[in-house]
């Protein structure tokens, strides 16, 4: 997966900042992450469709990811000032 399509799945939020600007991000995507793709698998688990449960458990995973890829982006680009 390319960085640019890790940015998108978080929906191409980038952080710009540090300290408690970063924390502050960060709980707000882990929120924004929960309601959107937490409430897509609990849907498809509800319905028991597998086929959508593992569609839905793989999107989790890849925006979860995009967000700790852009933390630690941003946190390295931070430390290099």
């Amino acid at each position: 997966m390319h960085r640019s399509e890790l940015n998108d799945l978080a929906n191409g939020e980038t952080m710009t900042h540090s300290g408690q600007e970063i924390e502050a991000w960060a709980c707000s995507k882990a929120q924004e992450i929960v309601l959107r793709e937490g409430f897509n698998l609990i849907r498809s688990a509800r319905d028991g469709n597998n086929i959508e449960i593992r569609l839905h458990s793989m999107t989790l995973a890849k925006v979860i990811a995009a967000s700790l890829v852009e933390a630690s982006s941003t946190i390295e680009a931070n430390q290099g000032k």
